[in-house]
């Protein structure tokens, strides 16, 4: 902590302490307090726009703090509440919309559906038309996420192999699906 903070504490107690006394304390927790609302879930710009805030109320407040504890322990206490204030608002706010507006429709017509369950149809049937060992690459790349080499590991095929199944196993269904 900068040692010229501890003459700012001092003129936090003050009637009206000068500006320039205020600014060392500003540079000072200004950053930390960003970072601090900032890991507590707010954007950048609202853990920017809360600091603000939380400084001007220990700004305005300043002859509430007492001496006894900690000047940071105070700051962050302020800084805390405010979050807290921050985090009920916004909750608030989310449960006075009417449902309605708040989930559009986007379920499918069901001309829409009809139409999708026939691609899945087609696109099982060419799957199971491709040879086992390229499908099973294939669905173990795609549906699982294993690196070639783990599929190749766990086949106990050779990695180039591999990548070459999995090439002509999506050649083969472009073709058959188109």
């Amino acid at each position: 902590m900068a040692e010229g903070l501890q003459c700012d504490r001092t003129l936090l107690g003050r009637e009206s302490p000068p500006r320039e006394a205020f600014r060392e304390v500003f540079l000072e927790f200004f950053p930390r307090l960003r970072s601090y609302f900032h890991a507590q879930g707010f954007s950048l710009a609202d853990a920017e726009d809360l600091s603000q805030t939380a400084l001007w109320t220990v700004y305005r407040s300043r002859d509430q703090f007492r001496g006894e504890g900690s000047f940071d322990g105070w700051v962050y206490t302020v800084a805390r509440n405010l979050a807290r204030d921050e985090w009920r608002r916004r909750a608030r706010g989310r449960t006075s919309e009417p449902l309605d507006e708040a989930l559009p429709d986007e379920t499918p017509a069901a001309d829409a559906k009809a139409a999708d369950r026939q691609d899945l149809a087609r696109t099982v049937a060419a799957c199971k038309a491709l040879p086992p060992r390229m499908r099973t690459c294939l669905l173990l790349h795609v549906q699982q996420g294993l690196s070639y080499k783990e599929i190749a590991d766990r086949l106990s095929l050779s990695t180039p192999t591999v990548k070459v199944q999995i090439w002509t196993a999506r050649r083969r269904l472009r073709d058959l699906l188109e």
